[in-house]
């Protein structure tokens, strides 16, 4: 017979598989309990991780009509229940990564280094356990320091198990662990690790280039389009300007360009006129004035002689007059 809290368990599992859009699996194997907590907290309001045994979950996955999940369940395996996106689960899971220390066993993950400086050992026999794994150190006021930078392990190798005990005590975590999302189902679909391990910078690149290809060959094949129409509009405004100015057709759109192009040529002109002939056209310009005023003076002369005529007229008319009284 089952037992309750088997039973009650794969109803809860169930229950919230249900009502999750994506339903992943992660692999917990070798996570210690406090970073495996702190992995939990990061994840608040984004995803719930469950830890259940193997065959209950596959029996939520059949409860909740969710097929060929449960063949990707392999050793320490955890569930996580969400409403992201399996590529935004992915993306978050590895961005929430932590430093853990090192075990005897483990593969570096890059170059291991004790820095020089005071450490926070007192002096005693560790400093033993320093110096025989390549660590330069000695007693100093009482503490131990590290004399010179000292490169313990380099990138791909094993650490020994002597060297991940002082590591340790040194409060280096050189491991960086976090749930790997194994596999996630959405929507009928089961989106493995390869598919979504992907490298967003390389994706996008991907898609600037496939789409100036498309472009290019949208517009060498004159398809008109969203994307082309702009570009077909420009060619063609460009033509029919060209057309109008080679034709000398004067519109809003060209005179600029003419307007341009007269005062380029008379600037041209302008400089290939003799300094000397350049002289004779100044002084005629200066002399026209002073011949305009000459003939201004002149006239008011010519205006006097007809009033002048006319005083004399009406002095000989008052004179005849008296004359027959």
């Amino acid at each position: 017979m089952t037992a309750t809290w088997k039973l009650k368990e794969v109803e809860e599992l169930t229950k919230e598989i249900s009502k999750s859009n994506v339903v992943g699996l992660v692999d917990i194997t070798g996570i210690p309990s406090r970073q495996f907590q702190l992995m939990r907290k990061s994840l608040v309001g984004k995803a719930k991780v469950k830890v259940s045994r193997c065959n209950l979950m596959k029996r939520s996955f059949d409860n909740a009509k969710i097929k060929d999940l449960d063949t990707h369940i392999e050793g320490s395996t955890g569930l996580i229940l969400t409403d992201l996106d399996p590529f935004k689960l992915n993306k978050i899971l590895k961005e929430n990564r932590i430093s853990a220390p090192a075990k005897g066993g483990n593969i570096a993950p890059m170059d291991i280094t004790v820095h020089e400086g005071e450490t926070s050992l007192p002096a005693g026999p560790i400093i033993g356990d320093l110096q025989n794994v390549g660590i330069k150190a000695q007693i100093q006021g009482g503490k131990i320091v590290v004399k010179s930078d000292s490169l313990v392990v380099k990138e791909g190798e094993k650490i020994s198990p002597e060297l991940a005990m002082v590591l340790t005590k040194l409060g280096i975590e050189p491991m960086e662990i976090g749930l790997k999302l194994s596999a996630a189902y959405e929507k009928g679909l089961i989106y493995t690790s390869d598919v979504l391990s992907i490298d967003e910078t390389i994706v996008i690149e991907d898609m600037k280039t496939a789409y100036m290809n498309s472009l290019s060959l949208a517009l060498n094949a004159y398809i008109y389009n969203s994307e082309t129409i702009g570009y077909f509009l420009s060619e063609a405004y460009s033509k029919t300007k060209n057309l109008a100015i080679n034709a000398k057709i004067v519109n809003k759109e060209t005179i600029e360009v003419f307007i341009a192009n007269a005062n380029t040529e008379m600037l041209a002109l302008a400089s290939k006129i003799p300094d000397a002939l350049d002289d004779d056209l100044k002084a005629a310009v200066s002399a026209a004035p002073a011949t305009e005023t000459k003939k201004e003076e002149k006239k008011p002369e010519k205006e006097k002689k007809p009033e002048k005529k006319e005083d004399s007229e009406e002095e000989a008319a008052s004179g005849l007059a008296s004359l027959f009284g």
